[in-house]
């Protein structure tokens, strides 16, 4: 019929069309892939440090600690507020000295080369600020960002409420390995004036530790600088709370060497009182600690205690029994022994849990 087309025609004039938008696809694949490659004046590869003669670019990077509200001693966490710096040398940003204004320029991240650092024990930090970078005349990069929230930290409490904790800042380059990167510490990292809001804690400032990020598996090299604040606890508050109640319970205890042995009725119900005080004393001490697998300080002075008023009723359960049984004599002369073996234990456990 006039005025149509052989479908084989049609068929081929598909195929046709198609190979050619296709060889046009290609053609513009390869035109921006050398167009990558290819760096034009004034741009900077963002894939590759500004080091120059094979030398690591130095990256200078600073931590100022704003304050410290809290340490979380069940959840291994403790917030912070902080601002964090970092400045390095970045040739191919300098201007020619015909351009040199004086001025600083303001480039957002995807314009210029950046070292990738991440805060390893970083557990819900937020930034406050834009992100972007100021560049002098120079070529001289600087970052800055406020940061606040949460940081993981390994605490130990074997000393406890006498320990010493360590506060790790740890930072991490994840793209760059120690032949591109090197790190340098600025070295104030917490005002000196001091002025945070966590209570029951001294804090203070240890040296900065420039050191290498060994990934698992791979055996690479990473830079990783870690700033590090030791937090001592003020033990005043747990011996107000604990070692005080806890050393009036025991002597409350002791009482029943002072009664007669023939008095039943109040030497057991001193004992048992005594007993179920320091065991929900206890309690309430670990509670405030994460499920650990080993003894503290603290515990080892409560289990010690414990022990003592276990021997105490032990104590008051034979004399009790010796007196009724025509025997008041040696139940009396069990008491007066106990009087001060008990002073004596008391002073033993305390030394053997709190020495240090």
């Amino acid at each position: 019929m006039s005025g149509t087309l052989h479908p084989v025609v049609v068929d081929r004039w598909q195929k046709t069309v198609f190979r050619f938008c296709c060889l046009i696809l290609l053609a513009s694949l390869s035109i921006e892939v050398l167009a990558a490659d290819r760096v034009l004046p004034g741009q900077v590869m963002l894939s590759k440090p500004p080091g120059q003669n094979s030398e690591p670019t130095e990256i200078e990077i600073g931590v100022f600690l704003l304050d410290l509200d809290e340490i979380d001693d069940v959840r291994q966490r403790f917030s912070v507020d902080m601002f964090i710096v970092a400045h390095w040398q970045d040739t191919r940003l300098a201007l020619p000295e015909a351009e040199k204004t004086g001025q600083i320029r303001f480039m957002s991240m995807d314009e210029v080369w950046t070292p990738k650092i991440m805060i390893l024990n970083d557990r819900g930090l937020k930034a406050h600020l834009r992100e972007g970078v100021e560049v002098d005349d120079m070529g001289k990069v600087s970052f800055q960002n406020r940061l606040s929230g949460e940081l993981a930290a390994n605490l130990e409490f074997q000393e406890f409420p006498f320990d010493l904790q360590r506060l790790p800042i740890e930072l991490v380059s994840y793209e760059n390995t120690t032949d591109e990167l090197q790190f340098t510490a600025h070295p104030l990292l917490v005002n000196p004036e001091g002025g945070f809001s966590i209570e029951g804690w001294k804090l203070k400032q240890l040296e900065p530790e420039v050191g290498v990020f060994l990934v698992p598996g791979a055996g690479t090299a990473l830079p990783r600088l870690t700033y590090v604040i030791e937090a001592e606890r003020d033990s005043d508050y747990y011996a107000l709370t604990m070692l005080v109640p806890m050393s009036l319970i025991i002597f409350m205890a002791w009482t029943v060497f002072w009664l007669q042995p023939n008095i039943v009725p109040p030497r057991i119900a001193i004992s048992t009182a005594s007993i179920f005080s320091l065991i929900a004393l206890g309690v309430s001490i670990r509670l405030g600690l994460p499920k650990i697998s080993y003894l503290t300080k603290a515990d080892i002075f409560v289990l010690g205690c414990t022990l003592m008023v276990f021997i105490a009723l032990g104590v008051a359960v034979i004399g009790s029994r010796w007196a009724n049984s025509d025997r008041m004599e040696q139940a009396l002369k069990a008491n007066a022994i106990a009087r001060w073996v008990y002073a004596f234990m008391f002073f033993f456990v305390a030394l053997a849990a709190f020495m240090h």
